[in-house]
């Protein structure tokens, strides 16, 4: 049977968030300020959901989003003034949008269906797991001295496999339209093949430009 719960929304413009990936989030609308002290009364969960562009507003005017999203505990929080606050929000899990009941809360709330993954095979066309993972910590590690970020060299290796790509995933910089892409694959396998085309696409212009850098200029702004 398929498990419904109710997640506070959290709707923003080119953003999103990926499960076992951190976001830090500055909370200043009056709305939002009320959830965040529901969430952190309760749960400390709430889901952060894409805005769709395109899309046309719903019968309460609300914006349209997209259908799914992830959600993410507050595992930091900081209060400011005026009842601002920071946060910083662990991805835990994906989810999809059932729809969004009625209810006397300022901000939105979904009911959501949480979307399973299909693991890693244990191996698919001559690649085991651990090929992959080995595959795609080489690319960082690579991507990483190219772009004079010798911090970001290293992935976890306590990460899921899930994680492993994801955190590999949000270091890149993806735009709203990538990272959605990636949040909607359900299948581990398709998303590490699309991180490591993803990754030698940018490696590949990377190196094409080296020769025309100026050595004293740091390579992160080529």
């Amino acid at each position: 049977m398929t498990v419904r719960r109710l997640l506070p929304l959290f709707p923003l413009p080119n953003v999103l968030l990926l499960p076992e990936t951190d976001l830090p989030l500055h909370v200043f609308e009056p709305r939002y300020q009320a959830m965040l002290s529901d969430v952190l009364a309760g749960e400390r969960l709430l889901g952060i959901q894409l805005l769709n562009p395109a899309g046309l507003p719903d019968d309460a005017g609300r914006p349209a989003v997209f259908e799914v999203g992830c959600a993410g505990e507050v595992v930091e929080h900081e209060s400011l003034e005026d009842g601002r606050s920071n946060i910083l929000l662990r991805g835990t899990f994906r989810y999809r949008i059932a729809g969004e009941p009625d209810t006397r809360t300022p901000y939105r709330v979904a009911e959501v269906v949480p979307l399973p993954i299909r693991p890693l095979p244990a191996a698919a066309g001559g690649r085991s797991r651990r090929d992959l993972r080995r595959t795609l910590a080489k690319s960082v590690e690579r991507l990483a001295d190219s772009v004079g970020r010798a911090h970001s060299r290293s992935l976890p290796p306590e990460l899921s496999d899930e994680g492993f790509v994801n955190e590999a995933l949000s270091r890149l910089g993806l735009d709203a339209e990538e990272g959605y892409r990636v949040l909607v694959m359900d299948r581990l396998e398709e998303r590490y093949d699309w991180a490591l085309a993803h990754i030698a696409g940018v490696q590949k212009r990377l190196d094409f430009l080296a020769p025309f850098r100026r050595p004293e200029l740091d390579s992160r702004w080529n």
